[in-house]
């Protein structure tokens, strides 16, 4: 089992700066190949094409071969399962986690995930994409709504039995509205990601990865955020 679940960064979009090169580049070479299969799943975010654009671009000079799908690609499923089958990364993107999530369920990607998972694919994922790897996370799925104000826990696809709570330290409230949820998951290890930080886990082990040393990685254990410096066991 391979998985790099990112709590978050700029990757280039809109001229913006690019933020997870470290985190990109371990996840390459998780692989051991040297040209390895890059499929992007783009189907939490309005502008998957644009999206995927500069994913490709990284990826491509990463050395990899990319592919994309995106909602298009959801009217061949049999497409979709064979880009899934041959990818030796598949890349979840960001954007609206309960969009994303029923997307993949109502398509039966999950099954196609989990299986690519077992034969030793690397799972990766940002923001919502990393939540949906696991148990639940934290999303801000009804403020970009304009539902409420308050950053809620959504399902995942279960892949780990984790809570995951990207772009940890942008806001203040993410932390409060989190404590206010906690006594609901004692038994859900809790994991929360600064940008520019990612779990990178392999088998039963949990590594940091850091593309800006100044981010941080809190575990929460009975309902205080310790922090992981390098690594810990599952």
């Amino acid at each position: 089992m391979k998985l790099v679940l990112i709590g978050g960064g700029s990757v280039g979009r809109a001229n913006t700066k690019y933020e997870t090169k470290e985190i990109d580049e371990e996840i390459v070479r998780l692989t051991d190949k040297k040209e390895p299969n890059f499929l992007f799943i783009g189907l939490a975010d309005d502008f998957a094409d644009s999206y995927y654009k500069v994913i490709k671009d990284i990826y491509k000079n990463l050395g990899c071969i990319t592919g994309k799908i995106t909602n298009k690609t959801l009217t061949h499923m049999e497409v979709v399962q064979e880009k899934i089958s041959k990818a030796d990364i598949i890349y979840i993107g960001g954007g609206n986690t309960k969009k994303l999530v029923n997307v993949i369920k109502e398509t039966k990607m999950d099954k196609m995930l989990r299986c690519a998972l077992e034969k030793g694919s690397v799972l990766s994922g940002i923001s919502a994409g990393a939540i949906a790897c696991c148990k639940c996370g934290l999303s801000d799925v009804e403020i970009i709504s304009k539902i409420s104000n308050n950053y809620v826990v959504v399902d995942g696809l279960g892949f780990l039995d984790f809570m995951f709570v990207p772009h940890f330290s942008s806001d203040p409230k993410k932390k409060e509205d989190l404590n206010k949820v906690l006594g609901n998951y004692s038994k859900t290890k809790v994991m929360c990601l600064d940008d520019c930080t990612a779990l990178k886990i392999v088998d039963k082990k949990i590594e940091i990865i850091k593309s800006d040393p100044s981010k941080n990685v809190f575990y929460v254990n009975d309902g205080k955020f310790l922090k992981i410096e390098k690594e810990m066991e599952i």
